[in-house]
């Protein structure tokens, strides 16, 4: 997970990441995230391209990767701002 970064809900096709020194980026679908630990049939450490971001009724992010949903904690956003 990101630590240092805070990730924000914008719709479904873009999200908001604003880092510790207030820089604020949009990523638009599909974006590419790394697997921290194995999920479903994706392996860790392997990457993956985001269709699709959505929000649950805990106000958590989740992914949607090859028409599956994913909490976006298992996975690593590697971006540069």
């Amino acid at each position: 997970m990101n630590s240092n970064m805070h990730f924000q809900y914008y719709n479904s096709n873009a999200l908001v990441v604003v880092n510790t020194k207030g820089q604020i980026r949009t990523l638009y679908k599909s974006f590419r995230v790394k697997c921290v630990e194995a999920v479903g049939l994706i392996p860790r450490d392997a990457h993956a391209y985001v269709d699709e971001v959505l929000s649950n009724d805990l106000d958590q992010l989740q992914y949607v990767i090859n028409g599956q949903l994913y909490l976006y904690y298992q996975f690593h956003l590697c971006i540069k701002f």
